[in-house]
């Protein structure tokens, strides 16, 4: 739209330019000869003319009076005879003639006679309109300009001559005649313009006049010229002369858009914002415009808007996207953003969030409720702090009304008033004591006047109910909160004291006087034995009195005193290290109660003991510290290492206090960082230890744990990730690590796939970051289940081992003569520093191999002493490098001993004890990433072997007993005993431990196996080792317990061997899991169990799963829903519990049912996501096919109104192949009556339901249901693996293709369309009146599933096109432009698969509208203008990479996707579309386009 403001410039420098040409005095005296304006020339002018131009003047120049306008030609003719540059002529005569048009515009005669010369001059070729309008149009607005700057009115009436002569008046024109010249001015160029169009101009010309036209419509009042408004113009009407150029002004627009013409798209006036101008003169034509810009934006809108929009609200269980918003933000944020809960892109694309919004909508509508159910959800779902601040600052009484709009805020204060069951309880004044010290507020307030009201407003709240149960701690906490406030009033400031209720401030007594009895005398506070009412008591005291019921909890923790840390005998110092006796940890039945501000100081207390401290912290002590943490997740969340470097900024040069840390949070709160969405920021963090310490000798022990750690943390991983937080570079991993990386990234992209496209772009620098400092490559059996992504960019990867056992056979002379040296039992211990300060770099490599060969089966010949040492003066990855050479080295000497005709059974019993020596008799190597080693070599066929060997031995058995049995219970937060500290080189052996004096807390070395484990059972199965694997599950399940996702296992490895696993393999992954904690449906161990899997599930047991969503995931409608009300579920002490794990200890009050805290359910984190994770985790492991699961929740969707209706009034049976379409329910709105369709087709049948209560147990009416199973069955269909994804595709399009009244030929093109309209209602308001149709529902299916997945897997929507195919009405045009239509928009920055959605979407139209298409659709282009629209806002929106802005343009690439398939169209749709295409000469987008118009070709 800027195309108005360059040719302006470009005119006016042309004007200047034939200001002084030969010819423009003569044209100019012709033209005011005939406009009847004096001539003002001089006596001695034709003095001064040279003879001959003096001899050549035509006589009619002499005339007095106007010749007639027939003569102005001739006249013409004889000057265009005296010059010889007829080019130049022309362009002075359009100068001149665009000059007189400015002058003499107000002048009637003056005016008809310059339209009757621009007829004229063009005939005989004497007007180059695509340069003459420009400069029309941009001297207009010069004018214009000129006239809003001075005041003055054009000098229309003048007689000054254009060449500047004479004086001007300096009277100052009165705004009416100024108003009026200027709509003159406006009319006559309309006119002049209206002749230009009948000629074939260039498309940039036609642009840049509808550009000019749009902006004279939008300022029709010349607001834009400073017009005076104090004279109470806004009310008057508008006078004859601003109608006539507005209506000239509408003819010009609407000649433009003239479809038979198509000079320029309508698509321009829909994007232009003419519709919204302010003021609308009361003018039909005008209005009519506007109406009609409107009608055709609905109908636009259409296409980009998802059926049931409204219900599409985050569920803060599953990732939003926002690939058009976060462009410049960080991996990590994106990773974590969700859409804010009414914060939507609108129809065409435009971002709508904000107080402004939200302000205007109107309560009761379907908005409104949407927010309501946001805001309920987050009561129960516990979303960021980021979320709560949003909502706070628009909280009732927070702000000032005549504020201004607050920027992020989504809600309005009367969206957040709560209900009133939870107004009724003490609830607000427990929150009140939380979030508010009284202390701040009532020093805030000393010398304000408020201070007495605010404080009779905090004591207000109080309730006086009672509760049932007056010794639940819960209840014993509310009862007393008011008084707890009382009591800090009270103690404050006696001048507030008259206002206090005396029964309160007496309970306040009750408090001191309970906690002077429990702490008189030197009796400590048993916190193991304290019964209900005493830990009520205590709740109250630590709203009363935070410090001292903080020093009363640190001092629990240091009873027991302090004891001296035995050292280990490679210690030789006489520094004496003093550790904290154990005692019990404090249990979660009494922090889970405490109040906010003394869980902060006690986390801060915590904190200087442990990392500050003099003494060695107990184990109770840092166990109580990880519980705080867990119990509120979010309030006391900290990043560890930035946070403890902030506050003890000389903290990190102590090893204790690193792997302290490091213990912390590799071993408690791997999940409260996921959770957090802090996980890749700890990555990064603990990658900074590993590339620093990994070349460093000697530090193994904070090494290795690190390196666990990151294990662990790229494994926790669900979404795509950076591997460097700064992006470039090669990795900082170790070898060890990018090799999970790339595993990581397999199981992510098939599971879960790639969100975002950008995520796409950056994969392939991704993969050479990991690989650059990486040798290794997979096997053909391990890439044969990654994702085809992943495979194609690694399957070309040399593999460089014969490269690598050729260097070692090369050095194996050398290297065993060292090894002779070093290792022989009768070694020179002198020798032990000279190989380690002046052996080769490439030899000791090959140390362990070296060693490994010298064994011959017997470790006990060579000197372990000297190899431990030489060992531990390497760095680690040195010893990693030895591992994965050994393995090498070994599986190699196993082929040749074979080969020599030795028994295989003998060597992988010596190659056993070989690994048996150094992983366990000398504790020489770490066991984890040997075992990694070897299954990395899963192509060799004895690496696997030697894996389940060496996991089958005894000392490796005893030592996972061991471990589980020191640990104490998986659930950690739950264990009441007293922890037991392993000595050092007991837990991590006497290679990590070695002269380290640091003791441990939770590390063992068996622990880190637990990443391990996992992998292992991933790699038997690629190599259909199913038994073994098998057996792995079953020794190691009690151990997988303590894997902190072990849930995110079960669900992933389901999800990535989907249709490879054995139902027995299957039963065993899901026994890792704790089953009775898992919400599985109570059907669903027989269904995995059954004897006959062929048979599918009942249709009732799907809609069984579906109704979980959607009163567990789906936001509730309202506040009566399966959720209760807001006060059960923000229950006091932040715990709540689940009706299946009665084993917990703690009691759990007024908690919603199946709710539970993040502490219950740290994997996978918040309720929704389990309830989710579940149904996923069913489906996965149903022994039926994935058409027949897909076929099921189809059916149970296309038949859910009939269903739910019927089985509502009594349930009834019915078959399952049913797509529900008959006279039930009619599928054309034609008269009301479906006999045009054949309403005598049989009635519809049911999905086989049978539950007469299933409505009831969901609480929503039918209607209301429907639609929201609807949108659980898209949200748990885009959970699922791709396989699920194309079942779905063919599903669904068959059932389109198969509806009746689609494939009958015989039916009239207008009743079809009309019965598509119908059938494309928005199933929520279909359902309220009971005329939902199975293609609605099946469409509104898609748009949740579109809704819910990741960019990447968008991919694969084509095949609904393909499975279409071949599209012969317009009928079906118009339903798969309405399934496919809304991707376009999401698909804005991943241009390969909007390329590609929007090639099949043209060749849909080539099918219906094509030169040969067969048979040929009478339908006219007229009927599909909606989609023409569409299809010019889409290649913008893409261009744009969001919404449409002025200046959008399409990109090249697509304009020239669009021309190859337009050339393929029928005539009358082709033109519609030809701006659509990369040709200068036919299309406005490319003209104006920079790039296609330096590059045309």
């Amino acid at each position: 739209m800027d195309q108005s403001q360059r040719s302006l410039t470009t005119t006016a420098t042309a004007s200047r330019g034939y200001q002084f040409h030969p010819a423009r005095a003569a044209i100019v005296d012709l033209f005011n000869l005939y406009l009847g304006r004096n001539n003002r020339q001089k006596p001695d002018d034709s003095i001064r003319d040279p003879p001959n131009r003096a001899q050549k003047r035509i006589h009619a120049l002499n005339r007095d009076l106007p010749p007639r306008n027939e003569q102005f030609l001739v006249d013409f003719e004889q000057l265009r005879l005296q010059f010889p540059d007829q080019d130049q002529l022309r362009a002075v005569t359009e100068s001149v003639l665009v000059s007189l048009v400015v002058q003499c515009s107000n002048h009637a005669p003056r005016a008809e006679f310059l339209l009757f010369a621009s007829r004229s001059l063009s005939s005989i070729g004497y007007i180059n309109w695509d340069s003459f309008l420009p400069c029309l149009l941009s001297s207009v607005s010069s004018a214009e300009m000129t006239v809003a700057q001075s005041g003055q009115a054009l000098p229309a009436n003048s007689s000054t001559d254009v060449s500047g002569n004479g004086q001007q008046s300096n009277t100052r024109a009165s705004s009416s005649s100024r108003d009026n010249a200027l709509s003159s001015l406006r009319q006559l160029g309309c006119k002049i313009v209206l002749i230009g169009l009948g000629f074939n101009l260039k498309p940039v010309t036609h642009i840049d006049v509808f550009c000019h036209m749009l902006n004279w419509l939008v300022n029709w009042d010349q607001k834009q010229h400073g017009a005076d408004e104090s004279d109470g113009r806004k009310t008057w009407r508008p006078d004859k002369t601003l109608v006539e150029w507005l209506h000239s002004c509408l003819d010009v627009v609407w000649l433009l858009v003239d479809e038979d013409k198509c000079r320029v798209p309508f698509y321009e006036l829909l994007r232009s914002g003419v519709q919204f101008i302010e003021n609308i003169p009361d003018d039909e034509a005008l209005f009519t415009l506007i109406l009609e810009i409107h009608r055709r934006r609905d109908m636009m809108a259409m296409h980009m808007q998802m059926l049931d929009q409204h219900l599409h609200c985050p569920t803060f269980g599953t990732h939003r996207f926002l690939s058009q918003t976060t462009t410049n933000l960080q991996v990590e944020v994106v990773a974590n953003l969700r859409y804010s809960p009414i914060t939507y892109p609108s129809v065409l694309g435009e971002p709508l969030h904000g107080e402004d919004l939200a302000n205007s909508i109107q309560k009761g509508s379907l908005d409104w409720e949407r927010a309501l159910r946001c805001i309920r959800h987050a009561l129960r779902a516990t979303p960021s702090p980021d979320w709560w601040k949003r909502v706070l600052l628009v909280a009732p009484s927070y702000r000032n009304p005549a504020q201004m709009p607050t920027p992020g805020a989504v809600f309005t204060s009367s969206m957040i008033w709560g209900d009133q069951n939870f107004l009724r309880t003490n609830h607000v004044t427990w929150l009140l004591a939380q979030v508010i010290k009284t202390e701040l507020v009532m020093n805030a307030l000393k010398s304000d006047p408020r201070k007495v009201e605010t404080i009779r407003k905090i004591i207000s709240f109080h309730r006086e109910d009672r509760s049932s149960d007056p010794n639940n701690p819960q209840s014993i906490l509310l009862d007393f909160i008011s008084s707890c406030q009382n009591l800090r009033i009270w103690s404050l400031n006696t001048s507030t004291r008259e206002y206090l209720n005396n029964e309160q401030l007496h309970k306040g007594k009750q408090i001191d006087e309970w906690w002077t009895q429990v702490g008189k005398g030197d009796r400590m506070l048993d916190y193991m034995n304290m019964d209900d009412r005493s830990i009520g008591m205590f709740w109250v005291f630590s709203f009363t009195m935070a410090q001292p019921a903080s020093e009363a909890v640190v001092n629990w923790l240091s009873s027991a005193g302090v004891s001296e840390l035995l050292q280990g005998t490679n210690i030789q110092s006489n520094e004496r290290i003093m550790v904290l006796r154990e005692v019990s940890p404090v249990p979660m039945s009494l922090l889970s109660g405490l109040s906010m501000n003394l869980c902060l100081k006690l986390v801060q207390q915590l904190e200087d003991s442990l990392f500050a401290g003099q003494v060695v912290p107990s184990v109770a002590m840092v166990e109580t510290y990880c519980r705080l943490l867990l119990i509120a997740p979010h309030s006391l969340f900290r990043s560890h290492f930035t946070h403890l470097a902030q506050r003890y900024p000389a903290l990190w040069s102590k090893p204790g206090v690193t792997l302290l840390v490091l213990e912390i949070v590799n071993y408690r709160l791997l999940p409260l960082y996921r959770y957090g969405g802090k996980n890749k920021t700890l990555m990064y963090d603990v990658t900074k230890i590993v590339a620093t310490l990994k070349g460093k000798r000697g530090d193994h022990r904070i090494f290795r744990l690190a390196e666990n750690v990151c294990m662990n943390l790229i494994l926790s991983l669900r979404d795509f990730f950076n591997v460097k937080r700064e992006g470039k570079g090669p990795t900082e991993f170790t070898e060890t690590l990018n090799r999970i990386t790339i595993i990581t990234l397999a199981i992510i992209i098939k599971t879960r796939g790639i969100a975002d496209a950008d995520h796409l772009l950056y994969l392939q620098s991704m993969l050479e970051q990991v690989m650059a400092t990486s040798q290794h490559t997979w096997s053909e059996k391990t890439l044969c289940y990654f994702p085809p992504l992943l495979r194609d960019a690694l399957i070309g990867r040399m593999d460089k081992r014969g490269l690598a056992i050729q260097a070692w056979q090369q050095a194996e002379t050398t290297v065993i003569n060292q090894c002779t040296q070093l290792l022989s039992p009768s070694a020179d211990p002198t020798y032990v520093m000279t190989y380690i300060n002046h052996s080769f770099p490439q030899h000791r490599q090959y140390l362990c191999a070296g060693a490994w060969v010298l064994m011959q089966g017997h470790p006990e010949s060579i000197n372990g002493g000297h190899l431990a040492r030489v060992l531990r003066e390497f760095s680690p990855e040195e010893v990693t490098d030895n591992i994965y050479t050994m393995v090498d080295v070994l599986l190699h000497h196993i082929h040749m001993e074979l080969q020599h005709g030795h028994s295989l059974q003998d060597l992988l019993m010596k190659t056993c004890t070989n690994l048996a020596f150094f992983v366990w008799t000398n504790e020489l190597l770490p066991l984890d990433i040997l075992l990694l080693a070897l299954i990395d070599r899963d192509d060799d066929p004895h690496a696997l072997r030697i894996v389940i060997s060496l996991l089958d031995r005894q000392e490796l058995q005893q030592r996972v007993k061991l471990f589980c049995l020191n640990r104490g219970p998986p659930e950690h937060w739950l264990y009441s005993g007293i922890f037991k500290r392993l000595e050092l080189h007991k837990a991590l052996g006497i290679h990590l431990s070695w002269k380290d004096r640091n003791p441990t807390f939770f590390d063992d070395i068996a622990a880190r196996l637990l990443p391990v484990i996992p992998l292992i059972v991933y790699r038997l199965i690629e190599n259909d080792a199913i038994d073994p694997a098998d057996r792995v599950l079953a020794m190691y399940s009690p151990f997988l317990a303590y894997h902190p996702f072990r849930f995110t296992f079960v669900r992933d490895i389901l999800a990535y061997f989907y249709g490879h696993l054995p139902g027995k393999i299957i039963v065993r992954i899901l026994n890792v899991l704790d089953l009775s904690k898992i919400p599985f449906s109570e059907s669903f161990p027989q269904h995995i169990s059954s004897s006959n899997p062929v048979m599918s599930p009942p249709p009732e047991y799907f809609a069984t799963l579906l109704l979980g969503l959607v009163n567990n995931v789906i936001p509730p409608l309202h506040i009566n829903s399966k959720y209760g009300s807001v006060g059960e579920c923000l229950n006091v002490s932040g715990r709540t519990s689940h009706n299946k794990t009665p084993g917990t200890s703690q009691p759990s009050a007024n908690s919603s049912e199946g709710q539970k805290a993040f502490y219950q359910i740290q994997d996978p984190g918040t309720h929704t996501q389990l309830v989710l994770e579940t149904a996923v985790i069913e489906l996965l492991s149903l022994p039926v096919s994935t058409s027949q699961i897909v076929s099921s929740l189809v059916q149970v969707v296309v038949n859910i109104q009939p269903t739910l209706i019927q089985s509502s009034n009594g349930g009834f049976h019915g078959t399952p192949n049913s797509v529900g379409q008959g006279s039930g329910l009619p599928t054309s709105p034609s008269g009301g009556s479906t006999d045009s369709l054949g309403s005598s087709r049989s009635a519809p049948s049911g999905a086989g339901i049978s539950a007469s209560n299933f409505v009831s147990r969901s609480g929503y009416t039918c209607q209301q249901l429907s639609c929201l199973m609807i949108q659980a069955c898209g949200l748990l269909l885009a959970q699922l693996p791709p396989d699920f994804h194309m079942q779905l595709y063919v599903e669904t399009s068959r059932i389109v293709k198969e509806t009746w009244w689609l494939s009958d030929d015989k039916r009239p093109i207008g009743e079809l369309d009309s019965a598509v309209g119908y059938a494309l209602l928005d199933p929520t308001w279909a359902a309220q009146d009971n005329t939902s149709t199975a293609i609605g529902n099946v469409v509104a299916l898609l748009h949740s599933f579109f809704s819910n997945l990741p960019q990447e897997w968008l991919e694969g929507t084509h095949v609904i096109v393909k499975n279409l195919r071949p599209i012969k009405s317009v009928a079906m045009l118009r339903i798969a432009f309405r399934i496919m239509g809304p991707l376009l928009p999401r698909l804005a920055n991943a241009h390969t698969f909007f390329n590609k959605i929007l090639s099949l979407l043209l060749n849909l139209m080539v099918d219906v509208f094509g030169r040969n298409s067969e048979p040929s659709t009478s339908a006219g282009a007229s009927e599909i203008s909606d989609i023409i629209d569409f299809l010019h806002h889409v290649v913008h929106y893409e261009g744009q990479g969001g919404p449409v802005q002025a200046n959008s343009k399409p990109r090249p690439e697509v304009l020239a996707l669009c021309g190859r398939a337009i050339e393929n169209l029928r005539p009358d749709v082709q033109h519609l579309l030809s701006h659509l295409s990369p040709d200068v000469n036919s299309s406005i987008y490319a003209a104006t386009h920079p790039k296609l118009v330096q590059n045309p070709s």
